[in-house]
């Protein structure tokens, strides 16, 4: 009877034995799937990142100097004095923005963003708020200023995206709507 006793508690502890085997098996393919998935995710979104940096200007490329300015001192007046900007597919653009207003209220920046994301980005620039100068982390976003306030100048220098339409607007909250413009990269 103690053998049989002692078999049954073997051959129950080779079972077990077996199945902790197999599922720790099971959990490091699991383990090694998901950690394979992961790279590959990663990788397509590397793949997925954006084709233009802001941060490559060519040292050698011809200079695109703008001087863009605010105008208005209320909701109603307030604009850029250009709505369309040109320049040159593979200048650098340097924009300074003038904020010419008066009033307190009139803080502006320069977003330039892709075509047609404005209704996208500019409520996103609520959320960013002013520790990120209203301006949304997001891949429509191709470059920007600081939040200007009224007599306040802010300049920014890039090189020109790929040959295209693009829009720009201010992301202080309520501006989007009235204060934008088309720059074209010709």
């Amino acid at each position: 009877m103690k053998t049989n006793i002692f078999s049954t508690i073997i051959f129950a502890t080779g079972i077990l034995a077996a199945m902790t085997f197999v599922s720790c098996k099971s959990n490091e393919t699991s383990n090694q799937q998901a950690a394979q998935d992961t790279s590959q995710a990663s990788s397509n979104l590397m793949q997925e990142g954006p084709a233009y940096d802001p941060g490559k200007i060519d040292p050698g490329a011809p200079v695109n100097s703008i001087t863009l300015k605010t105008l208005g001192n209320t909701m109603a007046e307030m604009k850029y004095d250009q709505t369309e900007l040109h320049v040159k597919a593979g200048s650098t653009v340097k924009i300074e923005l003038v904020n010419t207003a008066k009033d307190s209220s009139m803080q502006h920046n320069f977003v330039l963003i892709e075509k047609g994301s404005a209704d996208k980005v500019g409520p996103e620039g609520v959320k960013a708020g002013p520790a990120n100068n209203y301006v949304p982390k997001m891949r429509e976003v191709l470059v920007s200023t600081k939040l200007t306030l009224p007599g306040q100048i802010a300049d920014i220098t890039f090189p020109a995206p790929p040959k295209g339409e693009y829009d720009f607007i201010c992301t202080y909250p309520g501006h989007y709507a009235s204060m934008k413009g088309k720059l074209f990269v010709d």
